[in-house]
């Protein structure tokens, strides 16, 4: 039985702890928030045996054994630091970190402790997007591949993302998922990026912007693009497409299937010359949290490596915050 203590009873604490909490030898042993309300709430909801305003409690008790952190970026590196203090294995949303310097010395602590530590890159543990990485890895539409990511929020609640645009922009916030899809499907490195921003909603942060596409240039001579909205007048939009010499592939969510949403997610394939069309449904969870954890489980059970590695990690949000950076100097401030 592992003891689990959640950290953030926000909207991600609640993807993780609805994937968990009825798993089997897992005890939701204490939720954490600043708002006591909150946490209580969760507490309640999810059957944990405790609740808290601080995690000290919970880093300082014997009997736990794991920390979820699903926090602001701008906190993962202390409570990483009282993890390793502690002796707390870690599963850690992303990104890791709100800078490189945090993020520098975050992966060089994880290389060095003695805890277990597992990065919230969900789509590493998403079953469509496994199935469509061994699709590309065997050669099922050629190389090098043009791919075309767009991830836009018609924003309803802005309390949720003025938080967010306070500790990251869209392209950094989910970009480092897609910057980190482009590598794992290429198997190459970004050697070049570029794009532009925007600033559409008076609510928008001063220093910050709402819109932004990143564009990507790969060593295997790959291109890509990933598109991020927060708005309200933006459309909400979701595309995935990957396309070779050899065909393309187009993935479809769940939620955005006209109809046979009960089919799951849509992987569509066309295979050029053959002129074939395949379609294959995919009936997997969007977040995948609980195989995150039991991903970690291995990693302290059986020594396996993380998913993706903490160097991968690193290297997604590095060209995230580079990127982020560069465009915010040319287009915002």
């Amino acid at each position: 039985m592992y003891n689990v203590v959640l950290i953030g009873c926000g909207h991600m604490g609640s993807v993780h702890l609805d994937d968990i909490y009825m798993m089997k030898d897992i005890c939701v042993y204490g939720v954490v928030d600043t708002y006591a309300e909150r946490a209580e709430m969760f507490a309640k909801k999810y059957g944990a045996k405790s609740y808290d305003t601080s995690y000290m409690r919970y880093m300082k008790d014997k009997n736990t054994d794991i920390i979820i952190c699903a926090t602001y970026p701008e906190t993962h590196l202390d409570i990483l630091k009282q993890c390793v203090k502690y002796k707390k294995h870690l599963l850690c949303e992303k990104p890791i970190a709100s800078n490189t310097e945090d993020a520098k010395e975050f992966v060089s602590i994880v290389k060095g402790a003695d805890i277990k530590v597992q990065i919230g890159y969900i789509l590493r543990f998403n079953e469509t997007y496994r199935t469509v990485a061994d699709m590309i890895h065997n050669g099922m539409i050629g190389s090098p591949l043009i791919i075309r990511m767009s991830q836009n929020h018609h924003v309803m609640d802005w309390k949720k993302y003025g938080a967010l645009l306070k500790n990251a922009s869209p392209l950094v916030d989910c970009g480092i998922h897609y910057i980190d899809v482009c590598r794992w499907f290429t198997r190459a490195e970004v050697i070049d990026t570029g794009g532009i921003a925007a600033k559409i909603d008076d609510e928008t942060p001063s220093n910050s912007y709402n819109y932004g596409m990143m564009t990507m240039r790969l060593s295997d001579g790959s291109t890509a693009y990933y598109e991020a909205g927060w708005g309200n007048t933006i459309a909400a939009e979701n595309v995935k497409e990957f396309i070779g010499p050899l065909g393309r592939i187009r993935i479809t969510e769940r939620e955005n299937r006209a109809d046979c949403h009960e089919e799951g997610d849509l992987i569509e394939l066309y295979q050029y010359p053959q002129n074939e069309y395949k379609i294959i449904n995919v009936n997997c969870k969007r977040r995948p949290t609980g195989a995150q954890l039991i991903h970690l489980i291995k990693m302290i059970e059986n020594g396996v490596q993380a998913l993706p590695t903490i160097d991968d990690v690193y290297k997604s949000l590095d060209i995230a915050v580079k990127t982020d950076e560069n465009l915010r100097e040319k287009y915002i401030n």
